[in-house]
């Protein structure tokens, strides 16, 4: 019985150690958010003191912005818009390249798939690998339909 309660206490006080550690990190983010709120005031204060509108501000660190975000594009661990921007980008690539594809002949042998040559291929927003012996597989055609015959091309590893 009274080891019943000595090991009750002690969960009681692992528990409390936990909550203790769980507060602290709430204070920490709450410091972080108030970091990041006082952060984009004088951004804007700034901003307006020198006549800036946003854009300006976004161009000034473009070079910067874009290395970071590059840099996010493969890590597991990335925030959630960096995912979001991916399909965007994506999506936007597909639109601009729908185009040329519609244009696409067929080809003497009455095939309408696109020439690719033999060999590995790598997308590098996804990572994911495809071989082409003959045919092209039905991965690799995603990629054409997605991102345009030019840029799969560059691809070939």
């Amino acid at each position: 019985m009274f080891q019943e309660y000595e090991q009750i206490e002690q969960q009681i006080a692992e528990h409390q150690a936990r909550i203790e550690e769980l507060q602290e990190q709430m204070a920490r983010a709450e410091r972080k958010k108030e970091g990041v709120i006082a952060f984009d005031k004088a951004l804007v204060n700034l901003a307006a003191e020198y006549q800036m509108d946003e854009r300006e501000l976004y161009v000034a660190r473009g070079e910067q912005i874009v290395e970071w975000l590059v840099s996010q594009l493969n890590d597991e661990d990335a925030p959630d818009y960096v995912q979001t921007l991916k399909a965007r980008v994506a999506r936007t690539l597909k639109k601009g390249s729908e185009a040329p594809r519609r244009a696409r002949r067929v080809s003497a042998n009455g095939s309408s798939e696109p020439k690719l040559e033999v060999g590995h291929y790598r997308n590098p927003y996804t990572g994911g690998t495809v071989e082409k012996k003959k045919r092209n597989p039905k991965q690799l055609n995603q990629w054409v339909e997605e991102h345009g015959l030019e840029i799969v091309k560059e691809w070939k590893i």
